[in-house]
């Protein structure tokens, strides 16, 4: 198995080929029940709080982190120092134990480095070579989490730098409109935006999984200089990222401005020749475009202006709540890379045997794109007038088996997300995150939380 953190598994490579593939779907009903409890404080420090939600195989932490760049990073390092400890140690012996797996799956020049230099030391240069075009805001989190938890902040970089060496994969669904339930059409603000990843289930950072919650000061973007990377000056927001402590780019967000981001990768015909190195790492530009945007058309302008490297697909949800009319525009599928950016709505993506239009509804399947696999279209087909959150993870999800490592619905109508992460270490199972029980949180009541 493919192995980088945060990287979902390429099925595009391995599971596909092209041609026809079975419309079988495989997987069966999710049935366990939907957990609703209430975080629980279990510690604090200056600057920041850690909750846990849930319980047993099923906990999550939540850490509220407050201030300045430098200080979130501290806040976390010292409210997570154990774990981050333990995640790095275990986290890279077992990427070296996967690295005959890894140089055959990366394009050869990152091959080459790594052969060269190791692991390490690849991560390492590409460091180097997108440094200038970073912003720096980035260096000094990671410096203060360095300065939190004891962690190397070479380590924490490292740790970052891996999807941008190896990118990612997954599945992305955006419904609205007609395609929901009957009380969720009700609602001004209705947006369904599903961002399932496919990945190693068996990964040690599955026992670590997290959401970080930034409270940014408002000398956070006192900086001046958000120009320089995306030619304008935006306000910070309070977000959300899902995923692992240490991981301070995104590569699934959610903002208080109610802005939602999540990825898959973009294998296309073309290969690299749309991809540069030299820029702003993908997770970077996700995670400023969460906290800066205010809306769908800030988001987008953000991407046009950013120095992007690698390609990647991605879901993009933004809601006015102030709105009284819904509006088609609340969510994009992008294709994003170097030379190319492409916006889709529901009636101008691709179409064929395995990918039907849907009106109001967009969405990449866990397949190469494009993919002809019926499976999750036939689903969303079945299921159009009564998609709400249940729906995708019992119906859905489950169904076409995608979300192994982490599954999560943003209901942007309720401001609230079901997220499940997966459990190599349960006994008695289900192991995928599909599977397993999924934990609602309220997300304005994360992003209403004070120090």
């Amino acid at each position: 198995m493919i192995s980088a953190v945060f990287l979902c598994l390429i099925l595009a490579v391995v599971t596909t080929s092209g041609g026809p593939v079975s419309g079988d779907c495989g997987g069966e009903k999710n049935t366990k029940p939907i957990i609703k409890d209430e975080p629980t404080l279990v510690s604090t420090t200056t600057n920041g709080k850690r909750y846990v939600v849930g319980s047993g195989y099923n906990k999550i932490n939540i850490v509220h982190l407050y201030g300045a760049p430098y200080e979130m990073g501290q806040a976390l390092g010292t409210l997570m120092k154990d774990e981050l400890n333990m995640l790095i140690a275990e986290y890279f012996l077992y990427l070296e134990k996967q690295i005959d797996q890894i140089l055959k799956i990366v394009p050869p020049f990152i091959a080459q480095w790594i052969s060269e230099k190791g692991l390490k030391g690849a991560l390492d240069l590409n460091y180097e070579i997108t440094r200038l075009y970073t912003p720096p805001w980035y260096d000094e989190e990671m410096k203060g989490i360095e300065a939190g938890s004891g962690v190397s902040y070479e380590d924490i970089r490292r740790l970052n730098l891996l999807p941008e060496l190896i990118k990612a994969a997954c599945s992305v669904i955006g419904a609205w409109g007609n395609s929901l339930s009957e009380s969720k059409r009700e609602i001004n603000t209705s947006l369904l935006h599903l961002r399932a990843l496919d990945w190693d289930k068996n990964a040690p950072i599955a026992k670590y999984a997290t959401i970080v919650v930034y409270h940014p000061s408002a000398s956070y973007s006192g900086y001046g200089n958000l120009y320089k990377y995306y030619k304008h000056n935006y306000a910070s927001h309070a977000m959300a990222n899902f995923g692992y402590p240490g991981l301070v780019g995104s590569i699934t967000a959610y903002s208080e401005a109610s802005v939602g981001l999540g990825e898959k990768v973009w294998i296309t015909a073309k290969g690299d020749d749309i991809t540069t190195r030299l820029g702003n790492p993908w997770t970077y530009v996700l995670r400023d475009v969460a906290q800066f945007s205010s809306d769908l058309e800030t988001a987008l302008t953000m991407m046009i202006n950013a120095k992007r490297t690698c390609s990647i697909h991605l879901g993009l949800g933004a809601v006015n709540r102030n709105q009284t009319l819904f509006e088609e525009v609340q969510f994009r599928g992008v294709e994003y890379s170097e030379k190319e950016l492409n916006f889709y709505n529901w009636n101008d993506m691709f179409e064929n045997r395995g990918h039907p239009l849907i009106k109001d509804i967009v969405y990449w399947d866990k397949h190469v794109q494009p993919s002809d696999n019926p499976c999750l279209s036939s689903l969303l087909t079945a299921q159009y007038g009564n998609l709400d959150a249940e729906t995708l993870i019992r119906e859905v999800t489950s169904v076409s088996e995608t979300g192994d490592t982490m599954n999560a619905i943003f209901d942007y109508g309720e401001n609230a997300v079901y997220i499940a992460y997966s459990a190599p270490q349960d006994p008695e199972g289900p192991l995928e995150a599909y599977k397993r029980s999924h934990t609602r949180i309220d997300m304005g009541k994360l992003f209403n939380e004070k120090l």
